[in-house]
């Protein structure tokens, strides 16, 4: 079972209903789950989807993470994927959101971090996806579901990014497609 940070629950919250794809529903990115009671809660509660069952935001299971980053107030949404990746999805109603402060001067906080540690930095804003490093960010467009995002350092040392087709054979070198390097042109 997952700790969350005491004092936090999902409250009124139902952004995660929206801001994510939902297959077993199905439901596509940025549309209100067909279960969700907005503002309330699911209402098929005790026969939700397996990944519905198991979610948690990185607002109610980190600590470091501040209450400004409540995902109704926030209009963002923390998420952990693939074991290297933290995701920022933002509510497509309000797509620059995540530039503004204090959001913004988070995430950057964390890119800094995120590279220390091995890490990809995105934000999902509506169809684009941007990776953050921390002295740029890098606009990917629009990734679709066979595709991967890939991050490495570009022959002048700095950080860049690229999309690549998910079945890549590079990828399966990388134990999860963390950093291509040099493999290809990063952006």
């Amino acid at each position: 079972m997952v700790q969350t940070v005491h004092g936090r629950t999902c409250a009124s919250c139902t952004l995660c209903c929206k801001v994510l794809a939902i297959p077993e529903v199905p439901t596509p990115r940025d549309a209100w789950c067909g279960n969700c009671a907005v503002g309330k809660g699911c209402k098929v509660y005790e026969q939700r989807p397996e990944p519905c069952r198991t979610f948690h935001c990185g607002y109610l299971i980190w600590d470091a993470v501040p209450d400004h980053w409540f995902p109704a107030r926030a209009r963002i949404v923390i998420v952990s994927e693939l074991g290297f990746r933290i995701n920022f999805y933002v509510d497509a109603s309000q797509p620059g959101r995540w530039r503004e402060k204090p959001w913004y001067d988070d995430i950057k906080a964390l890119a800094i971090r995120g590279i220390a540690d091995g890490r990809q930095v995105l934000v999902t804003a509506g169809a684009r996806v941007f990776a953050i490093f921390p002295e740029r960010d890098v606009d990917l467009g629009s990734v679709a579901p066979d595709e991967a995002v890939v991050t490495g350092r570009r022959p002048d040392g700095s950080w860049g990014a690229a999309k690549v087709p998910a079945s890549d054979p590079r990828l399966a070198q990388l134990g999860g497609g963390l950093s291509l390097g040099g493999l290809i042109p990063l952006q």
